[in-house]
């Protein structure tokens, strides 16, 4: 199971809470995972690549197939790093991360 990290902003109740790990969400679903989370400049970006991928796949089968495998190689790298983006998004909008009180141990 995938730690969370909790992030809050300063001096707000609101609190966000981060998986660490794979993301299956910005796997599987790319920008609209990304949008979901407020996310825009990622959005537009792996919106744009997520296009020029798909219309690369129009210009015949060598390219299709290389297309594909990029596709499929961006899909994970963006299931990779995307938690980790969306945290980086948080801190740039002010969010801290939460001290973890001892719990457990």
């Amino acid at each position: 199971m995938a730690e969370r990290i909790y992030l809050q902003r300063p001096g707000q109740d609101d609190v966000v809470s981060v998986a660490t790990g794979f993301s299956w969400g910005a796997l599987l679903l790319g920008f609209v995972w990304a949008m979901s989370k407020r996310m825009w400049f990622a959005t537009f970006v792996m919106l744009g690549v997520s296009t020029i991928l798909f219309l690369s796949g129009l210009w015949g089968d060598t390219i299709g197939t290389i297309g594909l495998v990029l596709s499929v190689l961006f899909g994970v790298a963006c299931g990779v790093y995307g938690n980790q983006w969306h945290r980086w998004t948080l801190e740039k909008r002010g969010y801290v991360v939460m001290q973890q009180t001892g719990e457990g141990k």
